[in-house]
């Protein structure tokens, strides 16, 4: 190994050596919550079926909880800048775990599609207050490498969530997961008791100036928007394409998901911290490279080997991408609204999610699968192109602590 990838394997160990503490309990939250979410994907329908649920009453299921999702985002936006960001967390948290709980006690599809809004509206408000705690506590010039590690512990609870559900399923039922995960939700919100209010937290109303909506944060909106509308469009068509046109089998299928999954956990902080060093705008751009190029790699039928190692290179890249993002848009934001405008940016851009899967649905319907996907990777790689138009942000970097000096030592509410 050269010097100089010594010297960056060497800043990555440093930088985590220091990250225990709030940095280490958000981790662990946000793996937890993506763990639920992981296990919840494939035992959920299994779940409200065997409650006696309808077709439609699946489709409400999964509709609430994106919408009580976004919904989350949202409030817990505009309540972070005046209540803090810490609060919202760890209510986000109780929520979830006390929706995981009710999950395992109902009996009929109706309560369950309540109560899956319910564990909706608390990740909402965990993946925003998490971010912003972060924005508050860590240094500037760290903000990529933090958002690097925080995606990398939620991809790891999203990869081994469908397979320790299916292990807890297979050892005794269909409610054990959800009660497993409402225990370890509990957990990490003892953790999350024990973390110290940011200083100036909650914000002085007078601090609440400035539009939300400047140039920048309006190219970040656009750049992310488009990645979740290439997104949607790629999961709607995946599947169906790789199974009814090239004949692979459901495993081969989800092992693509796995690959890309495992990507982001392995690079997830380190190109955070890359990013950092070289600036966050050039990876965003170059991060959605290979997550384009996925679509088209099914199309033309590049062999499964090629196509597991692109998957995973791509997962990579969009945990960079992801991180870099937050991170800019931690800078773009006004200082008194920072809250309010990742929440509702964060919320707005779901919004491609939901017009990229309807979109796709319809040129499948219209001209065929195989322009679904390519229009999905077109899109993708117009996110990239988009943040072209923000200035660079190369900077380097002369500390490698993580968080600021000073927090309130109350870890009170």
């Amino acid at each position: 190994m050269t010097k100089a990838g010594r010297s960056r394997i060497g800043a990555i160990k440093q930088a985590l050596s220091n990250a225990r503490g709030p940095l280490g309990v958000l981790a662990a939250v946000s793996f937890v919550s993506s763990l639920g979410i992981g296990v919840m994907l494939p035992l959920l329908p299994l779940y409200a079926v065997s409650l006696g649920a309808t077709p439609l009453q699946l489709g409400l299921m999964t509709g609430g909880f994106a919408l009580m999702n976004t919904v989350g985002q949202l409030l817990a936006g505009v309540y972070i800048d005046r209540g803090g960001s810490l609060r919202v967390v760890r209510l986000g948290t109780g929520v979830y775990a006390a929706a995981n709980a009710l999950i395992a006690t109902v009996h009929d599809a109706s309560a369950l599609i309540g109560f899956r809004g319910m564990a909706g509206l608390g990740t909402g408000a965990d993946q925003i207050g998490s971010r912003i705690y972060l924005a508050r506590i860590a240094r500037a010039e760290r903000m990529g490498f933090v958002n690097g590690v925080l995606g990398s512990a939620g991809a790891a609870g999203t990869v081994l969530g469908p397979a320790f559900g299916g292990t807890v399923v297979a050892l005794f039922d269909l409610r054990a997961p959800f009660v497993i995960v409402a225990v370890t939700s509990t957990l990490a919100l003892g953790g999350l008791l024990t973390l110290a209010m940011p200083k100036g937290e909650p914000a002085p109303a007078t601090t609440d100036t400035g539009s939300m909506f400047n140039r920048p944060v309006i190219t970040l909106l656009l750049a992310n928007t488009l990645l979740a509308t290439g997104f949607g469009g790629f999961i709607t068509t995946y599947a169906p394409f790789a199974t009814q046109i090239r004949g692979w089998s459901t495993f081969e299928v989800g092992l693509l998901f796995t690959a890309a999954g495992a990507g982001a956990v392995a690079f997830g902080a380190g190109l955070g911290l890359f990013a950092d060093k070289t600036g966050r705008r050039r990876l965003a751009i170059v991060a959605t490279i290979p997550a384009s190029l996925m679509g088209l790699g099914i199309v033309f039928d590049l062999a499964h080997p090629l196509l597991y190692a692109l998957m995973f290179i791509a997962g990579g890249g969009m945990a960079g991408f992801t991180a870099s993002w937050f991170a800019l848009l931690n800078e773009a934001a006004p200082k008194g609204r920072k809250g309010r405008t990742i929440g509702v940016v964060s919320a707005l851009s779901n919004v491609g999610t939901i017009a990229g899967a309807l979109g796709a649905s319809a040129l499948w319907q219209l001209v065929g699968l195989p322009y679904s996907l390519v229009l999905a990777s077109g899109f993708i790689l117009t996110a990239g192109l988009a943040l072209v138009a923000l200035p660079s942000d190369g900077r380097p970097v002369r500390s490698l602590a993580l968080v600021e000096p000073a927090l309130d030592p109350s870890a009170g509410s």
